[in-house]
């Protein structure tokens, strides 16, 4: 599995990572589910089994197993 931060994306998680005195991994889920295809989010989590794992940079992500077999690349991005 391949995750990529864009800069803005780095300074936003800065941001909320900072004001947590725990700092939880990031989990890539799948949100929802459109005509347009799928929707991600961000959430904070712990590692449960089944789980891939990716460090980039100072975050670690993660993401079901299962989903990395469809969806082996993301890059996380604010607007």
């Amino acid at each position: 599995m391949k995750v990529d931060v864009t800069p803005n994306a780095q300074e936003q998680l800065k941001k909320v990572m900072e004001s947590r005195e725990n700092r939880k991994p990031l989990r890539i889920y799948i949100a929802n589910y459109g005509w347009g295809g799928p929707s991600f989010g961000l959430a904070l989590d712990e590692l449960k089994e089944g789980d891939a794992s990716v460090e980039v940079g100072d975050y670690t992500f993660l993401i079901e197993e299962d989903l990395t077999e469809s969806f082996n690349a993301f890059t996380i991005d604010y607007s």
